[in-house]
C-alpha cells in the first residue's frame, strides 16, 4: 500500500486487527449501535456525520454536548487525529464542513441553555426536598445562611472542588451542606455506602478511600434510593452540582468561580466562566 497513514491517537479502541480489504462500503456497518459495541457511549450519543475516507469511515460524534471524530474500519474504532502525508484529515474535515458542525454547535448550545433554565427551575420549585438527603455538612463557626454540594466520593471533579467550598464558606461564612449522589458505578455506590453505613464526619468523607466492596446498610440503601429518584426526575446524571439554600442560583460543574461569583466574593461575568463534571456510567 503506497499511503502512508501516521495516526494520532487521543485514545485507542480496537475490537480487533485491522483488515484493509473491504466487500462493500467502509461505512456500511457504521451505526450508533455499533460504535457502542467498541465505545462506552452515553445514552444520548448521537452521530452528526459519517462519510468514507479511504479505507476508513469517518464519523463525527455528539458525546456530552461535544463533536468527537472517530474513524473505524471492518472491525475495530478509534478516536483522535488523523494525519495523512503531513496533514491534519480530522482539522480539514472540520474546517470543511463548517454548516454541518456550525448548525450542531448552535443546536447544542440551544439545549444547553434550556436545559439549565430547566433545572433552575425545577430546583426553585423543589429546593426545600433536598434537606432530607442531607449527608453532612462543613460549617464555620457563626455560619449564617448555607448552600448545597451534590457530589460523588469517586468524582475526581468533586474531590478537587471540595476544599474550595470549604474556604468559600469560610470566607462567606456560610455553611456547605453535602448530598451524595454516586453515580459512577458500583464503585461510587460502595463508597457512598461505606461513608453512610460507617457515620462517617465530614472530614472523614473529604478523605475517603474505599477499603473493601462490603455490604451496604439500610439506611444508605434508603438514602440513595430517594435521592436517585430525586435527581433523576430533573435528569441530572452528573456531578458536582452546586446550590443556594434558597434555590436561587445553580452552578452545574466544578467551577468555583461561579460560586464565589453567587456567594459574593468575586465579581464578573459568572456565566462566562467554565468547569468539568463527572458523568454518570451508562445502564448504572
Amino acid at each position: 500500500m503506497n499511503q502512508i497513514y501516521k495516526i494520532v491517537l487521543g485514545f485507542i479502541v480496537l475490537g480487533a486487527a485491522a483488515t484493509t480489504v473491504f466487500a462493500d462500503s467502509v461505512c456500511k456497518h457504521v451505526d450508533i449501535e455499533w460504535i457502542g459495541t467498541h465505545i462506552p457511549l452515553p445514552d444520548n450519543a448521537k452521530m452528526v456525520l459519517k462519510r468514507e475516507n479511504g479505507q476508513l469511515c469517518e464519523v463525527i460524534l455528539n458525546i456530552n454536548d461535544s463533536l468527537v471524530p472517530v474513524y473505524a474500519g471492518k472491525d475495530f474504532i478509534f478516536a483522535g487525529q488523523l494525519f495523512k502525508n503531513g496533514r491534519s484529515i480530522t482539522r480539514e474535515t472540520m474546517k470543511n464542513i463548517p454548516d454541518v458542525v456550525d448548525k450542531e454547535k448552535k443546536r447544542l448550545a440551544q439545549e444547553k441553555a434550556l436545559k439549565k433554565e430547566n433545572l433552575k427551575s425545577f430546583f426553585k420549585k423543589n429546593i426545600n426536598a433536598l434537606e432530607q438527603f442531607v449527608f453532612q455538612s462543613f460549617k464555620p463557626e457563626q455560619a449564617m445562611g448555607f448552600f448545597y454540594v451534590v457530589t460523588d466520593p469517586d468524582c475526581s471533579q468533586c474531590r478537587d472542588l471540595l476544599p474550595k467550598l470549604e474556604l468559600a464558606a469560610l470566607d462567606s461564612g456560610m455553611e456547605v451542606k453535602v448530598i451524595l449522589y454516586p453515580v459512577l458505578g458500583a464503585r461510587s455506590r460502595d463508597m457512598a455506602a461505606q461513608a453512610v453505613c460507617n457515620k462517617y464526619s465530614y472530614r472523614d468523607y473529604t478523605e475517603i478511600e474505599l477499603i473493601e466492596p462490603e455490604s451496604s446498610c439500610e439506611q444508605a440503601d434508603l438514602l440513595f434510593a430517594r435521592t436517585e429518584a430525586f435527581f433523576r426526575s430533573a435528569g441530572i446524571d452528573f456531578v458536582p452540582l452546586v446550590l443556594a439554600g434558597d434555590g436561587s442560583w445553580m452552578v452545574d460543574a466544578n467551577d468555583i468561580r461561579q460560586v464565589r461569583t453567587h456567594l459574593g466574593l468575586e465579581t464578573g461575568e459568572d456565566e462566562n466562566s467554565s468547569g468539568k463534571s463527572c458523568s454518570a456510567v451508562s445502564g448504572y
